[in-house]
């Protein structure tokens, strides 16, 4: 369609220019054109020679410009949404080891606009400058002061609100490597609480951030510090008189650093409502709000009972839901719709009006956020609009040119027999031990070929990806590997076992030589979407897995010959029991492993 969009501001009119393509607009001085202005709700109507869009915020008007490619009809048109959430965002994880690139976040942030998001938050445990806290975040692709100020400004031009959300009390490990924090470390990963240098760190992190957000809403984390208090704090000051007191005695003091510079304060909720759930009374400070955090129900009446708790303790509560992202190479995006599809009815009719979607990226970050697009996508209609299923499938194909349905293709790695749920057998498969596996009680010979058929239709799908192919092409890569990989250590020691060293030499000199042809396409395929999407930094990481990986299997392969060589005399480790790798799970069961370490060996790794 064409569109004349000379008559726009000037930030509409560049911002439109910039999503044209993806919504098959080409720009014209003789086409239609296109007036906008605010009003309260949005309405995009056509008369036949001038599209109208009345939008009642600017994230609204290109949902507007959405409404226009999906209702434009040369006769005429007219259509109106009343929007239900104040705020729906994404939290994209950039801690893991994943620090996306500038160029990616302005794509990410185009399509959040286009699906009815307006906020994104930057998840940054230490991968974001602070001034004078140079070790902070020290070769870790850190967000400089300038690239978060660039994020910020472009976020807006789009009306979404790029909120900073860091962590102030745990899950800081990163910085424990360093010398300049080992006197502010308490426990595991927990900063000391009631020192002056914690406070000192804290309130730099506020100072630069400050300087780089127009928001003053603030994520301070908070989350899964149960350990805190019984280090270093305790050889400090003894026991605390109670827990609660510990922590509410530190958010006081984080929260005073926020207020001083103007933030409203949010924080995730699970250490307090632990408390309220042993029957101790919990406080929290007036202008904290709390986020409960939930991914796995497939109730309703779970998501109901947590969010009435909730509200019993404080009226601002907000909610955090998950786009499955981050079990290993590929999403789980039905999982993602079968328990968001309840949490996004409960926050409507709770009346929760600040929802977020994060895109965690567990133990590395290998999955693409542009994987999770359907889930993403399902989240904003279930959640601002109340949109059916069959409707979300529809509009989705639309937006992005892709059906609905094969776009979530990219689940097919995690998608074989006897698993439905959260799994990942397409990550603890490829990392499973060849000699040592961990896993192999769980798998039986034949597994393998399933992977086959994945392969083909992901290969399939990427020819009517687009921009996404690469996404595609990554995870069929994947699935090759996996078609000789995930059931080689059964295989192997089978034929070892029954002293068939005809199947050997063929498992050893055809097999495994293979495995590694295809497990190096992968890692080129892999890089390319790394060097894509990511930062260098933390590429490192994954080159060292998948590298040990190669190296392993050749290892295993000239072990292999040399006793079919007579060389030695037995593989001592293929004679060791099989063991599950969860005593009550039975070989059909989900299992889902989000550590490379305890999926590749139980070795000691720690000394």
């Amino acid at each position: 369609m064409k569109v004349n969009i000379s008559k726009l501001s000037d930030n509409l009119r560049e911002c439109t220019a910039e999503v044209a393509a993806q919504l098959n607009f080409t720009l014209d001085g003789n086409g239609y054109e296109i007036i906008a202005e605010e009003g309260e709700t949005l309405n995009v109507s056509f008369d036949g020679k001038v599209i109208k869009i009345i939008y009642p915020a600017i994230n609204q008007f290109f949902r507007g410009l959405r409404l226009v490619k999906q209702n434009f009809n040369k006769k005429g048109f007219s259509v109106s949404e009343t929007c239900k959430a104040t705020e729906l965002g994404i939290m994209l994880d950039c801690s893991r080891n994943a620090v996306r690139n500038i160029n990616h976040l302005k794509e990410l942030i185009r399509h959040l606009a286009l699906m009815g998001y307006n906020q994104i938050q930057l998840y940054t445990e230490d991968t974001y400058e602070v001034e004078s806290e140079p070790y902070f975040g020290y070769m870790r692709g850190r967000y400089t002061i300038a690239e978060m100020k660039e994020i910020d400004d472009y976020a807006a031009r789009f009306g979404i609100e790029a909120v900073p959300c860091i962590q102030t009390l745990a899950h800081l490990n990163q910085i424990f490597r360093w010398e300049a924090y080992k006197d502010i470390n308490d426990i595991n990963d927990i900063l000391l609480i009631d020192e002056d240098r914690t406070y000192e760190l804290i309130e730099h992190m506020f100072i630069t951030l400050d300087k780089c957000f127009r928001s003053r809403k603030i994520h301070i984390g908070m989350d899964e510090a149960p350990m805190m208090g019984r280090g270093v704090y305790l050889d400090k000051h003894g026991y605390p008189d109670s827990v609660q007191d510990l922590l509410y005695e530190h958010l006081v003091k984080v929260s005073a650093i926020a207020d001083k510079y103007g933030f409203k304060p949010t924080m995730w909720s699970d250490l307090i409502m632990h408390m309220a759930r042993d029957g101790k009374e919990v406080k929290v400070p007036e202008n904290v709000t709390l986020c409960y955090w939930d991914y796995y129900r497939d109730s309703k009446k779970e998501y109901d009972q947590n969010l009435k708790k909730h509200l019993a303790v404080t009226d601002k509560v907000a909610f955090a839901g998950g786009a499955w992202a981050w079990t290993g190479f590929a999403p789980m995006n039905e999982f993602s719709y079968r328990t968001m599809k309840y949490a996004m009815q409960c926050c409507r009719e709770r009346d929760i009006k600040d929802v977020t979607i994060t895109v965690w990226g567990d133990d590395g970050r290998e999955c693409s956020c542009f994987a999770v697009l359907p889930a993403l996508f399902y989240c904003a209609e279930k959640y601002r609009y109340q949109t059916k299923d069959s409707n979300i499938k529809a509009k989705f194909a639309e937006l992005f040119g892709i059906k609905f349905d094969g776009f979530a293709s990219l689940d097919l790695p995690n998608e074989i027999k006897d698993c439905d749920g959260c799994n990942n057998p397409s990550r603890w498969g490829l990392y499973n031990d060849p000699f040592c596996g961990r896993f192999d009680y769980h798998i039986e010979i034949g597994d393998g070929e399933q992977f086959k058929s994945n392969a083909l239709k992901l290969k399939r799908a990427a020819k009517s990806a687009g921009e996404f192919a690469y996404l595609f092409d990554c995870l069929s890569d994947l699935c090759k590997v996996l078609e000789l990989k995930y059931d080689l250590g059964v295989k192997t020691r089978a034929a070892y076992l029954a002293k068939n060293k005809k199947k050997l030499n063929e498992i050893a000199n055809v097999v495994y030589p293979e495995t590694i042809k295809r497990l190096k396409k992968f890692i080129v395929s892999f890089k390319a979407l790394w060097n894509k999407e990511n930062k260098p930094f933390g590429l490192e990481l994954h080159e060292m897995r998948l590298g040990g990986l190669l190296l392993r299997l050749e290892s295993c392969r000239e072990t292999l010959v040399s006793y079919l060589g007579g060389q030695i005399g037995n593989v001592e480790e293929l004679e060791a029991p099989v063991l599950k790798f969860i005593p009550d799970r039975e070989k059909t069961a989900n299992l889902c492993c989000q550590s490379h370490i305890n999926t590749v060996t139980v070795a000691n790794m720690n000394i």
